[in-house]
């Protein structure tokens, strides 16, 4: 894996906060310190604000992204099905 950049540094860092700001959250609601909040147990304790700044930062982060109805991801891409294509 190449080094981040400074830019993505500071984006990673940024998923950090929300990621531990949503834990905090999760503890003081009265969590179980033990077991892993987020919405995979539908917990979800990040505003719809957070939740999509998170999924910006995540999207750029990986590389991953989408343009005239194709994916393109570690030099491959594919078409995607007309029911996600919202080009």
């Amino acid at each position: 894996m190449k080094p981040l950049s400074e830019l993505q540094q500071q984006q990673y860092q940024r998923m950090v906060e929300l990621s531990t700001l949503a834990r905090q959250r999760y503890l003081d609601s009265g969590g179980d310190p033990n077991r892993a909040s987020g919405s995979l147990h539908n917990e979800n304790y990040m505003t719809a604000e957070e939740q999509q700044e998170f999924l910006v930062l995540a999207r750029a982060l990986s590389g991953i992204y989408i343009n005239n109805g194709y994916v393109y991801c570690q030099g491959r891409s594919w078409k995607l099905p007309e029911v996600l294509n919202h080009d």
